[in-house]
């Protein structure tokens, strides 16, 4: 990434380990160190890292939610507390310019000190020894308690198995939109879906329809036509959508949500509960940024 001294690795980590601690918990203090989630999975410990796309482009969800394949069809939301959104963040760091003594990078935003007042937070980077780096990491965290505010909630069948914590995933509301925008898929060729009830097309332009393939993979197409229940896409899927499965409809002024997963819990009776952040795809932009809007301050 950029920074105003040059170009840098957006994560790096120099640390030597001298002091004992559970194998875990050091998993998870590097794997702080790319923003990464760890998590118990098919007897292993997995790690999914929260960098985005290394070519800037928007995250592709992993799988589609709707009202359809969520039990009775409810998502439930909560948003954070006020309180729990800082606008001042320091972030401990080993200077090297200093005989890697502890400094600290204070990141803050002027707009947020405004609106909510000094609420400072203090974190440790750890193995980090630039203060870009620092601020970088400072910036995500500010950023995250701004954008992500929203916290999901909702319980489903054997879907639950089709995302991991840190990965990313769609979700089409009736209640959000106002209309029904998704449902299930009767049948289904590469270019012509049928769906399980008529189909009204939301307003809006660009309208999109989103299906799950047979190979478990989402993918988008342009709507061409409508009738009824069937819908035409004008290119053809790479395969034709699963039978049975959900499909969604997107337009410019109706969208789906992301979310990223946090917990996927196995409630042992066939079902799971999934709890999820609401994602942002601009986050990334704005954490890697040293030249905007949040200020850096170096204390002494």
């Amino acid at each position: 990434v950029d920074t105003p001294d040059g170009s840098e690795p957006r994560f790096a980590i120099n640390t030597i380990i001298n002091t004992q601690t559970t194998a875990y918990k050091l998993l998870q203090y590097i794997a702080s160190v790319f923003r990464g989630m760890t998590f118990w999975a098919s007897n292993t410990v997995n790690v999914g890292a929260d960098h985005g796309n290394l070519d800037g482009t928007d995250i592709d969800p992993v799988h589609l939610y709707t009202n359809s394949n969520v039990i009775d069809g409810v998502f439930s939301y909560s948003g954070t507390s006020v309180k729990t959104r800082s606008t001042r963040i320091r972030v401990n760091y080993n200077d090297p310019n200093n005989k890697y003594k502890i400094d600290q990078v204070v990141v803050e935003d002027q707009s947020l000190i405004n609106k909510f007042g000094i609420q400072e937070k203090e974190i440790v980077a750890y193995g980090c020894t630039s203060k870009y780096q620092a601020q970088r990491q400072g910036q995500y965290l500010l950023k995250a308690e701004e954008l992500d505010v929203e916290v999901l909630t909702f319980s489903t069948g054997l879907d639950g198995l089709f995302v991991f914590p840190s990965q990313v995933f769609a979700v089409a509301d009736l209640m959000r939109a106002g209309q029904r925008t998704s449902g299930r898929v009767s049948s289904a060729s590469t270019t012509v879906i049928t769906t399980d009830q008529t189909v009204q097309l939301p307003d809006g332009s660009n309208k999109k329809l989103t299906c799950i393939l047979s190979d478990g993979s989402l993918e988008t197409k342009d709507i061409s036509t409508s009738s009824s229940t069937t819908i035409t896409v004008s290119s053809a899927f790479s395969s034709a959508p699963l039978a049975q499965s959900v499909y969604a409809i997107s337009t410019d002024t109706v969208q789906k949500q992301k979310f990223r997963c946090t917990s996927v819990k196995d409630n042992n009776d066939g079902t799971y509960t999934i709890t999820a952040t609401q994602h942002n795809d601009s986050i990334y932009a704005a954490a890697d940024d040293t030249t905007g809007t949040t200020n850096l301050i170096q204390d002494d």
